[in-house]
């Protein structure tokens, strides 16, 4: 297949893949807003996850204006971070289809774990709407919508570690550059 017309395609499939789970999580938070702690976002977002994949190309004003990362989110590389300089690294064909899959493989979890999680929030929401809240249901009720925040969590860290272990040791510090600058990228690697 022409490297051209697979990546057109893959940027189809996440962009399809995104706005079916963002349609989703949408229609379910027009019903119920956030809940004080939420750390998954209306839109998909994790808190423990760099910024939402976007198939559009990013311009270098885009990319300026950041928050830090955090200790975790410093040492993972998001896989459309990975896609936009592709060329600068030297990703080879067979790290583009491991990648390729595992992002895949995560979308397709990431639904699933979605509509558990936003079911878990409407039982919650429920218990809250009541005039005189049981505190022991709301309190059950919001561990099970914890534990499964917990689940996104977890299943987004683990896509990005896998991620991470196709990279080279050099891609790995040349994307630290691209991402964070020559000072960070130096800071990081002399821990390592």
């Amino acid at each position: 297949m022409n490297p051209r017309r697979s990546s057109l395609t893959l940027s189809v499939l996440l962009a399809l893949a995104l706005t079916l789970i963002s349609a989703m999580q949408v229609s379910c938070a027009k019903s119920a807003g956030p809940l004080p702690g939420d750390s998954v976002s209306a839109d998909g977002g994790v808190t423990l996850s760099p910024p939402r994949m976007s198939t559009a190309p990013r311009t270098q004003e885009a990319r300026e204006p950041r928050e830090s990362l955090g200790a975790i989110e410093s040492r993972v590389f998001p896989p459309e971070l990975i896609m936009d300089h592709q060329g600068e690294l030297g990703i080879e064909q067979a790290q583009r289809d491991a990648l390729v899959k595992e992002v895949e493989q995560s979308q397709a979890e990431m639904v699933h774990l979605s509509f558990d999680l936003q079911a878990e929030k409407e039982k919650l929401v429920k218990v809250l709407d009541a005039d005189h809240v049981d505190e022991a249901r709301s309190r059950e009720a919001a561990a099970r919508l914890m534990e499964r925040e917990n689940k996104v969590k977890a299943s987004n860290l683990a896509m990005l570690v896998r991620v991470k272990n196709l990279l080279t040791p050099a891609q790995q510090k040349k994307l630290r550059t691209l991402r964070d600058g020559p000072a960070a990228s130096s800071v990081l690697d002399a821990g390592r």
